[in-house]
C-alpha cells in the first residue's frame, strides 16, 4: 500500500481576539487558491483572517 501525503488548506476568521475561529467549510487543495479568497474576504470584510495548513495521509 502507498501513502501520499496531502496537504489542506482553510480559511478561519474571528472578529475579536476572544471569539473562537470560524471557518467556511470549504478547503482549498493548494496555498495559491487559500491565499486568494483571503486577499478577497480581507477587502469585503473587517474580519481577522488566518489560514490554516493541515495535512493528512491518504492510502492509494
Amino acid at each position: 500500500m502507498k501513502i501520499i501525503d496531502i496537504e489542506v488548506y482553510i480559511v478561519g476568521f474571528h472578529k475579536t481576539d476572544n471569539n473562537e475561529w470560524e471557518t467556511s467549510g470549504e478547503t482549498y487543495g493548494n496555498q495559491i487558491d487559500a491565499h486568494a479568497v483571503i486577499n478577497k474576504l480581507s477587502k469585503e470584510t473587517p474580519q481577522q483572517l488566518k489560514l490554516f495548513k493541515f495535512g493528512r495521509a491518504v492510502p492509494l
